[in-house]
């Protein structure tokens, strides 16, 4: 990577404290994927660009160093931040830590950013977020190279419209079960899949039997640590 780095599009991701008064920083940029930086000086009570280092703010960043860690330089805002609230917030707030423990560093995807920045939009603007994130999390296993396989459909739907029922295996795709031993959460109508495989998310079972599979294909991914604004969700929700 250059070791300038100027006018680059930008979302802060994550903060957190380093030293006296700077942040550790990652961005999810438009070129050069995630970045972890140091921006010095900033918890100063006279530094202006702390007010610009928050989520959902469209940015344009300059950064430097020879090192993975880089510096971060003069901040400027594109627009005003994403207006989201309530649950849109805390989905948002889903999708960053999802980046965070996903992408690896300096790793560019011009489209994982695009997919990003539509989807704020997205939670800010629709009153049923469920269907953004199923969406989301679906193109970003895509992106990342995990995309779920619903080919077993296409072969299905050719020559029976019944219900059959399948398990998920995160690594080898769909096994169909007895339909006798289906009644369980553990299991996928091909229906639920097919809306799904769709990004049609309008019927309540669909998306419940949507977020079930995603937290599947997601878990292997994830390792064992849970995921903190998970957690915040279903407090601040019931």
């Amino acid at each position: 990577m250059a070791n300038l780095i100027q006018s680059q599009p930008a979302y802060l991701l994550h903060s957190r404290p380093y030293r006296d008064t700077s942040l550790l920083v990652d961005f999810i940029t438009q070129d050069f994927g995630r970045i972890r930086a140091v921006a010095k000086g900033v918890r100063s009570p006279k530094s202006r660009t702390r007010a610009l280092l928050q989520p959902f703010i469209p940015l344009i960043i300059n950064l430097s160093g020879k090192s993975e860690l880089k510096t971060l330089g003069q901040v400027e805002s594109q627009t005003n931040s994403v207006a989201l609230k309530h649950k849109a917030l805390f989905a948002a707030m889903y999708v960053n830590e999802l980046l965070v423990r996903l992408i690896h560093k300096q790793e560019s995807d011009i489209e994982i950013f695009s997919l990003y920045a539509e989807t704020l939009i997205k939670l800010s603007v629709n009153a049923e977020i469920e269907p953004v994130l199923r969406s989301f999390e679906l193109n970003l296993l895509e992106l990342l190279g995990y995309g779920i396989d619903f080919s077993v459909l296409d072969e299905l739907a050719k020559n029976d419209k019944r219900i059959h029922w399948y398990y998920f295996h995160h690594d080898s795709g769909f096994e169909r079960v007895n339909e006798a031993n289906a009644k369980t959460e553990k299991y996928f109508s091909n229906h639920a899949l097919q809306q799904i495989a769709d990004r049609n998310f309008i019927e309540p079972e669909t998306q419940k039997s949507a977020k079930r599979l995603l937290r599947a294909a997601f878990s292997a991914h994830l390792g064992d640590k849970p995921l903190s604004s998970r957690n915040l969700f279903r407090k601040n929700n019931g």
